[in-house]
């Protein structure tokens, strides 16, 4: 469930509540003049006027909204409500500032204006403050202890920030408040999940979908953690939504993946593939996408990391040897590599972070801006070090002890010459598997993210794991021996002995808890979370083997 839904429901909710919050609030019996010569007969109330502004909320109008609230504000500039609604409605054109500020000074008229509060924490989720988010919710529940949507939102957050146990707490607050919370459910089964707990997750899983059956997203997150053994009733459920004659698009779409999952676990291959594709087909319908700029892309990176800059910079950069990068395309062996150097007792696997990104783009622009040069050429060794201690800094945060903490972005591939610049001593693990067990993993999954664009298109797929190549080749020339490339194949062919080179990489003496990674008890919040739950398996080598008939678009571009 998204964080917003709440928002979507409360604005709805106020079409019909508008007239009594404004009586609420002390605004019955005021007169709202629009200029002096209209008479008292066509003069709105206030409440009335806030009515109006509202039902244009709920539909969309934003201008007319907008001036509404307005005109409310000449009359009585502290009036909460309208300024509150305002602050809404610039929300909605992604004002944010200007939002966040109106609902602010219309707390400081009205601190117990619950909504208000929850208006602030639904939009610092969705701007990534996740602290301001909380504290916000936080707010909310001491005025209103009973709101469940409220305790949801909070679990959410609180996944997010890696707060777990307090998420589920959160979930299980909601639910005890309303039982029949279908989403409040799901989210609990995805933290559990999360946890390594299955069983738990699936039970979850069933229960919003005896209440909500046409939730497609909880269908396929069920059958992401389940292994399928025959036709039962987990799959009809999931039949039957899928051709329910009012499924949106969008939920066709989750269903088709789960579909596609349920069905490779029974050997179907062809009925798997024709679900994967279709969900594929449309989720690609839902943005726009050019392997061109792509091109231009990868092929300014690499003019602008030159074996002359890192000559250049080569005494820059902090000297910290905290942080580990396990990268690589998604659905390479990421997530397994991370969990086996986690399960040391010296390393804290801290997941798929954006902090590098964040900060290399703060301090430095985007690394394939063509200014990028100048802008590094400018950088002194001062300004290298200060965003790898900067880094470094965040990423303690997650553990102040272990001697090592990885992230396991995989499109972090893109960043290592950057790497190189602010982390010299950092250690980068490059995780390879063969392409075509690797393209068509990426294409029978879901990715929600932004920067999954390529994945659902055969041909763009091929041809975005080309551009990934020549680069990887790029850093391999201009940066010799500072890449640690292992193969997905080696490792679950000879795992202790791949396991053992690893570590020493990394400088880590050998630990058996290593072999047995997956009996570590760590949060694991990737596709691939089921995965890491049962020990070493070979079933994903040479699997694309079982679709190559239908793959040629891929092939063909893969073979180029």
């Amino acid at each position: 469930m998204k964080v917003n839904r709440a928002q979507k429901r409360h604005n709805r909710n106020l079409a019909r509540k508008g007239l009594k919050k404004a009586k609420q609030v002390g605004m019955g019996s005021g007169a709202f003049k629009q200029n002096s010569l209209t008479i008292d007969r066509q003069i709105p109330s206030v409440d009335q006027a806030i009515n109006f502004a509202v039902q244009h909320l709920a539909s969309g109008r934003f201008p007319q909204a907008k001036n509404g609230l307005q005109q409310i504000l000449k009359t009585d500039p502290n009036q909460p409500v309208a300024m509150h609604l305002l602050g809404v409605v610039n929300l909605k054109m992604e004002k944010y500032e200007v939002g966040i500020d109106l609902i602010r000074r219309s707390l400081e008229i009205k601190p117990d204006y619950a909504e208000a509060h929850t208006d602030l924490g639904v939009v610092f989720h969705k701007l990534g403050r996740l602290n301001e988010a909380v504290d916000s919710y936080q707010k909310v529940l001491l005025l209103k202890p009973d709101f469940a949507e409220v305790h949801n939102n909070l679990g959410l957050v609180l996944s997010k920030l890696g707060n777990r146990d307090d998420a589920a707490a959160s979930y299980c607050k909601a639910l005890a408040i309303k039982p029949h919370f279908a989403e409040a459910h799901h989210n609990f089964g995805l933290v559990v999940s999360e946890q390594g707990k299955l069983d738990d997750a699936a039970a979850s899983y069933r229960k919003a979908l005896a209440i909500k059956p046409d939730l497609a997203e909880t269908h396929r997150s069920l059958a992401l953690i389940k292994k399928f053994s025959e036709y039962d009733n987990d799959i009809k459920m999931m039949e039957d939504a899928y051709t329910s004659p009012s499924l949106s698009d969008e939920q066709k779409m989750r269903l088709s993946f789960g579909l596609g999952k349920a069905l490779e676990d029974l050997q179907q291959h062809e009925k798997a593939f024709n679900y994967f594709f279709t969900g594929n087909a449309l989720k690609r319908r839902t943005y726009n996408f050019s392997v061109k700029r792509e091109e231009d892309k990868f092929s300014k990176i690499k003019n602008n990391f030159t074996k002359n800059l890192f000559v250049k910079y080569r005494d820059a950069g902090s000297s910290n040897e905290t942080p580990i990068f396990i990268l690589g395309m998604p659905r390479s062996g990421t997530t397994l590599v991370e969990q086996v150097l986690a399960s040391h007792p010296n390393v804290y696997g801290a997941g798929e972070l954006s902090d590098f990104r964040r900060i290399t783009k703060s301090n430095f622009g985007k690394i394939e801006d063509i200014q990028f040069p100048d802008r590094a050429n400018y950088s002194n060794s001062r300004d290298l070090l200060s965003a790898g201690d900067e880094y470094v800094s965040v990423i303690r945060g997650d553990s102040e002890t272990k001697k090592f903490i990885t992230n396991k972005t995989p499109h972090n591939f893109l960043f290592i010459g950057m790497i190189k610049l602010v982390l010299p001593n950092a250690k980068i693990i490059h995780c390879c598997r063969d392409s075509h067990d690797t393209c068509l993993s990426i294409f029978k999954n879901y990715f929600p993210a932004e920067n999954f664009k390529y994945a659902n298109n055969l041909n763009e797929l091929g041809q975005y794991y080309n551009l990934y190549h020549d680069l990887m080749d790029h850093w391999h020339e201009v940066l010799p021996d500072f890449i640690y490339d292992i193969q997905y194949e080696d490792l679950v062919a000879d795992q202790e002995k791949q396991s053992r080179a690893l570590l020493e990489y990394c400088g880590l003496e050998w630990d058996d808890a290593c072999l047995e990674f997956y009996k570590t008890d760590r949060p694991v919040k990737t596709i691939s979370s089921a995965q890491v739950r049962r020990p070493i398996y070979k079933d994903s080598v040479q699997s694309w083997r079982k679709y190559e008939k239908w793959l040629s678009p891929m092939l063909e571009e893969l073979r180029q």
